[in-house]
């Protein structure tokens, strides 16, 4: 009686794991010509199928990875290429999916990071090739704005009649010592129009050309993280009168501002965000900072992404001040994006972007409008043009007691142009 009751038991056991079987192998083959077809929302439903059922493997993991991949839900594509890793220790096409994963959401940082990580026995030749850990990007730049004009028969206290400013700048950025990225930039700005003083209340030309230094060194020790430091330096000439009354001789003096800031900035998926610290001695003052951003990619792409950001300072002989910015980018074409932002405030004496860009002088621009086009031309150039509008608050100031009157505003208009070419 007990052989007659196992029996039908055994049966339905082995009925069931046919079936399993005959369900794997359709599921399988399904998954697989969906794979070669292309057809990336059957392959993953699918997919999904087969794990739900508790059925897990190398390919399909790798499969699905690269599914994810190409439809640039890239979070996912590194969760399950990870898994297909685990499956498969040898597995490099895995590995260079999980490093284009990060790359191409914008975690430069931690593709180059994830690369280190793997042993060179474990990479293909596209990874071995990879351009990240191993290139410096060269820079060189130009930039003009055209202002409105409005001058005086005399004015007695320092005011500036921009006509027009001008800035050419160059540079490298570069990794180094495996866990380092150093930025170094160059710029010459000029601006001309003309200028009053209480020594010169009638007028005379301006004539002004600065010379900056900026250096930019980024670390990072841990998958997300980046550490930076940072230095401007500034370097321009001022005419001065020196001797004594009736002897008196005009000099120029080489005038030397400079600025230094620290900042950290976190990495994920959906969200980028940073903050950094700055001081500076523009003007004959001293101004402490702080700038911040937030940046949300609501697919975990570069497809779109809206970002916000401020800037606060204090002056010891000034009021504190502030910007506010908010910008959404998205990808037009393959190799084309379009920038496009608002910046408000009402700061002077100031700098931004981790003090890559500073404004030391008395000029407010109060909003700015700007559209910034980004054109890849292959695998080694990129090209940026900028226009841009700004309403900007000109004062006459009072040095001596630390006030400003006379308020006009101006309009300006003007443009930037960047080339980038990427070197290995």
């Amino acid at each position: 009686m007990r052989i007659v009751l196992i029996i039908p038991v055994i049966l339905l056991i082995m009925s069931t794991e046919l079936d399993a079987q005959n369900d794997f192998k359709t599921l399988n083959r399904k998954m697989y010509d969906y794979y070669l077809n292309g057809d990336y929302i059957n392959l993953k439903r699918t997919a999904d199928t087969m794990l739900f059922l508790g059925i897990d493997y190398y390919y399909l993991r790798e499969r699905l990875g690269i599914t994810e991949y190409n439809m640039q839900i890239y979070s996912s594509a590194v969760k399950d290429l990870s898994k297909a890793i685990e499956f498969n220790s040898l597995d490099t096409i895995s590995r260079e999916y999980i490093y284009n994963s990060y790359l191409y959401s914008g975690r430069q940082t931690d593709a180059m990071l994830y690369l280190k990580s793997i042993p060179y026995d474990k990479r293909n030749a596209s990874l071995n090739e990879s351009v990240v850990s191993s290139s410096s990007e060269f820079f060189l730049g130009s930039s003009g704005i055209d202002y409105d004009v409005v001058t005086y028969p005399t004015n007695n206290l320092n005011y500036e009649a921009v006509k027009n400013n001008s800035s050419i700048y160059a540079g490298v950025e570069t990794y180094f010592l495996n866990r380092f990225r150093g930025t170094f930039a160059y710029t010459n700005f000029h601006k001309s129009g003309t200028k009053y003083s209480p020594s010169s209340p009638t007028g005379e030309a301006l004539n002004f050309t600065q010379n900056q230094f900026y250096t930019k060194i980024s670390g990072y020790l841990f998958p997300g993280w980046e550490f930076t430091g940072f230095g401007h330096v500034a370097s321009y000439s001022e005419s001065v009168t020196r001797g004594m009354p009736g002897n008196r001789i005009q000099a120029n003096q080489v005038i030397t501002e400079y600025l230094g800031g620290v900042g950290l900035s976190k990495n994920l998926w959906k969200i980028h965000t940073g903050a950094n610290i700055s001081f500076s001695n523009f003007s004959n003052s001293n101004q402490v900072r702080g700038e911040g951003y937030f940046t949300w990619l609501p697919s975990g792409n570069l497809n779109l992404y809206l970002t916000s950001g401020w800037m606060g300072q204090s002056d010891n002989n000034w009021e504190a001040t502030y910007q506010v910015s908010q910008e959404i980018g998205l990808k037009i074409f393959k190799s084309l994006w379009l920038e496009s932002g608002l910046v408000k405030g009402n700061s002077f004496l100031y700098a931004r972007t981790l003090g890559s860009m500073i404004n030391n002088s008395f000029q407010i621009p109060a909003m700015t409008i700007y559209t910034n086009l980004i054109v890849l031309a292959g695998r080694h150039l990129k090209f940026s043009i900028m226009p841009f509008y700004s309403d900007n608050n000109i004062y006459s100031w009072d040095l001596t007691t630390y006030s400003r009157t006379n308020k006009l505003i101006i309009n300006s208009f003007g443009g930037l142009i960047k080339l980038t070419y990427k070197h290995r």
